[in-house]
């Protein structure tokens, strides 16, 4: 089995690819950009593993680290930031690649980038995550024994509070507040257009924001609808509605506004779970929905990052089933991937329904 090297390998997502590997006998090499934590952080995952300074946004220190690895698991962010360089890297060394990002300018610059990973018969698996990793694959379950296509798809990312946020996660959410979203049916707006999703239990009803995510580009072409919407929202109300108030206002948030709101949050954490849903509901024009989740109360940070987990085991194990830039329910195929959560303890739970909450030519 090839080893692994995970980028943002002792990060809040990366630390739960390295510790999964690592359970499943996989030699990993932690990368970071602080050497100390890296080494730290591999010794404690055993013996066969190592730590390694290397930054995911330099060519030449990804090209350094890559030297002996068969593939890449980034989880690294901010991926807004990074470019392309680990990506060149890994086509120039002949290295697999899979990501967490659902940054939708990164998800297209790797699909981009697809002829040149297929050419050297090597795979690029972008978004194995929440989103549009796991949430794909709902809709693909959730698909499963439609007789006819759906109009519209919705997605929903609902975040408990005692789940920890990384600082790029935060960043990323704040970048887009109020921003433009390109989406099939038109123009949206970043935490606007506020809806009631049925969660699973114990969430129940709860009202979500507008998120960009690069489902609003796969999923018209996966299952064949005229209107996506990505929503977003958090276990405690208040964090919800106020994202929301920010989002009128136009301003630009950035770092210093985490950080300014990082120590409330951080003292809030105890009033809630460390779990979370992904949800994808289809819409069919005689009223009738269908919808796939995922649920847990606690782990959620495990949940999110395991299908990168999954898609790195792979592509260790032996040569690349898919080549070229996919999905990771594509590469996987929906159901090893949620079969895999589902050994780990987040069962996927699907709902038929007559007369859903929207009818053809309403807005998402």
């Amino acid at each position: 089995m090839t080893p692994v090297i995970v980028f943002g390998g002792y990060g809040t997502f990366g630390s739960h690819v390295c510790r999964q590997l690592a359970k499943d006998g996989v030699a990993v090499t932690v990368a970071g950009r602080d050497a100390g934590r890296a080494i730290a952080f591999a010794r404690e995952l055993g013996p066969a593993c190592r730590g390694v300074a290397a930054d995911a946004a330099d060519p030449a220190s990804c090209r350094v680290a890559l030297s002996g690895h068969g593939v890449a698991a980034n989880c690294a962010g901010p991926f807004g930031q990074l470019g392309d360089a680990l990506l060149n890297a890994c086509l120039d060394a002949g290295c697999h690649y899979a990501d967490i990002t659902d940054n939708r300018a990164y998800a297209a610059l790797v699909r981009g980038l697809s002829p040149r990973f297929a050419e050297r018969g090597l795979a690029a698996v972008y978004g194995c995550s929440s989103l549009p990793g796991v949430s794909g694959a709902l809709g693909r379950l959730a698909m499963h024994g439609a007789k006819e296509t759906p109009w519209a798809a919705r997605t929903t990312l609902f975040i408990g509070n005692n789940n920890p946020k990384g600082a790029a996660a935060v960043d990323s959410l704040l970048g887009g507040l109020g921003r433009p979203i390109p989406a099939p049916q038109g123009q949206l707006r970043g935490f606007r257009n506020r809806a009631v999703v049925p969660l699973p239990p114990p969430f129940g009803h709860r009202g979500v924001f507008n998120f960009d995510s690069p489902e609003y580009d796969v999923f018209p072409a996966d299952f064949g609808v005229g209107a996506v919407a990505v929503k977003v929202g958090f276990e405690m109300r208040l964090a919800t509605y106020a994202f929301a108030t920010l989002a009128v206002t136009g301003f630009a948030y950035g770092p210093r506004f985490r950080r300014l709101i990082d120590l409330p949050s951080r003292a809030l954490r105890a009033f809630g779970c460390s779990g979370g849903a992904v949800m994808t509901e289809l819409f069919f024009h005689d009223g009738r929905e269908r919808r796939a989740s995922v649920a847990t109360t606690r782990d959620g940070q495990l949940m999110a990052a395991f299908p990168c987990a999954l898609v790195a085991l792979a592509l260790a194990g032996g040569p690349a089933r898919i080549a070229g830039a996919s999905t990771a329910y594509e590469f996987l195929g929906h159901g090893p991937l949620l079969d895999g959560l589902a050994a780990v303890g987040f069962p996927a739970v699907v709902v038929e329904e007559i007369g859903g909450d929207l009818r053809s030519g309403d807005r998402l």
